[in-house]
């Protein structure tokens, strides 16, 4: 083996040993992270959901389903 391969060698068991101690704290990390986006992101529509449906206007004579 050259002084190459063993660097090498080195480096890649380095690279697995950074991955199997990041990995549990970055994996969790992203997960929250990405409930947390599709949170923001089915409030935020429903918000815009409300405001359109508060600034439409309601006609309830033509409606058959509305019974007052």
């Amino acid at each position: 083996m050259t002084v190459i391969e063993i660097n090498m060698r080195k480096l890649n068991q380095f690279m697995i040993l950074q991955w199997l101690i990041f990995l549990p704290l970055i994996l969790p990390l992203s997960i929250a992270s990405g409930a947390l986006q599709g949170i923001k992101h089915a409030f935020l529509g429903l918000v815009a959901q409300i405001e359109h449906d508060i600034d439409s206007p309601l006609i309830h004579e033509d409606n058959q389903d509305f019974f007052a």
